[in-house]
């Protein structure tokens, strides 16, 4: 007798092994940390994804496969918006990045979630997800139509981009962890250069890091503008310029060099050509050659600027700016 209760169980709980795992191949619904809320929004199934760090648009496009003014349509935003952390940014979803059926393991999609609502019906939940009804209870092991609610409904998959995913994100959040924001943004704007923005989000004190606009400079522009606290102290010059040619030319990153009488060496000058409207920064080496080739110029260029300035001869009046040598 009791060799036949053990093997009774033992066929019971095979079949209930075997059950799971064909259940889970057509789609149980998942759990853990890969799965995606959707939500209502304006009437549309969407996902709330709560903004990172450091994430923007461009990059939440491409992680969940969304057309960029689509996504910043629905959010009425723009390209150049910054987007602020632990808001609420809304993923349309569509034929673009909905995906319906998952033949195989594949490791380019999320599963979604449904929470289901006071007044939701399923034959609404699968005809705005697209499927059909018998196809939700299956996925969900329902015995009937019947949902309760509060009910967490698998409802398909979405097209999801591991790649997008920022290691500079994980950093900050990792950092996030037993610190102030105050530090965490502090310590960002003196690494990388970030201007930090506090704004009030949803009754939060949120700071936004935003890349400081002297990190889209050239390096010599940023050391000029530096030199010359962002060219509220200068020293003007007007004259004439001279080209010349550098015997011992600096290998790689193409440079532009200068002499000059007054400004002190490694000064970076600002070199406008009025006639062209083209500018260009030069490093200081020294002093003007006392030589026939320098005569009544106040600076000595080095010729490679003589292109960038759309020179024709070989002297140039210009409009001098740099740094007085007091500073």
């Amino acid at each position: 007798m009791l060799r036949i209760l053990f093997l009774s169980l033992l066929v019971s709980f095979s079949l209930l092994s075997k059950a799971q795992i064909i259940v889970q191949t057509e789609g149980e619904a998942p759990k853990g940390r890969d799965t995606l809320q959707v939500v209502f929004h304006n009437d549309k199934w969407v996902i709330a994804h709560t903004i990172k760090w450091g994430e923007t648009l461009f990059k939440l496009s491409k992680r969940y496969h969304v057309p960029p003014a689509l996504l910043a349509d629905m959010n009425k935003v723009s390209y150049q918006t910054g987007l602020v952390p632990d808001s609420t940014l809304y993923i349309p979803l569509g034929a673009y990045n909905q995906v319906k059926r998952n033949s195989t393991n594949r490791s380019d999609i999320r599963p979604l979630l449904y929470k289901v609502g006071k007044y939701d019906n399923l034959f609404r939940i699968a005809h705005v997800s697209g499927v059909q009804q018998k196809q939700m209870q299956k996925w969900n092991k329902m015995p009937d139509n019947y949902i309760e609610e509060g009910r967490q409904l698998f409802v398909g998959w979405v097209l999801y981009d591991m790649t997008a995913e920022e290691a500079g994100v994980e950093e900050v959040n990792k950092k996030k962890k037993g610190k102030s924001l105050d530090s965490i943004a502090k310590k960002k704007e003196k690494k990388v250069g970030y201007d930090t923005v506090k704004k009030v989000v949803n009754g939060k004190t949120v700071i936004v890091l935003r890349k400081n606009w002297r990190d889209t400079l050239p390096k010599i522009e940023r050391l000029y503008m530096s030199q010359t606290s962002d060219e509220k102290l200068v020293v003007e010059e007007k004259g004439a310029a001279v080209f010349f040619e550098m015997k011992n030319k600096p290998t790689g990153a193409k440079k532009y060099y200068a002499f000059h009488n007054t400004a002190k060496v490694g000064t970076i000058i600002k070199v406008h050509n009025p006639g062209t409207d083209k500018t260009v920064f030069v490093k200081v080496l020294g002093p003007v050659p006392q030589t026939k080739q320098y005569h009544n110029c106040i600076i000595g260029i080095s010729s490679g600027a003589k292109e960038k300035l759309l020179a024709v001869e070989d002297k140039l009046w210009c409009e001098l700016k740099f740094a007085p040598n007091n500073l």
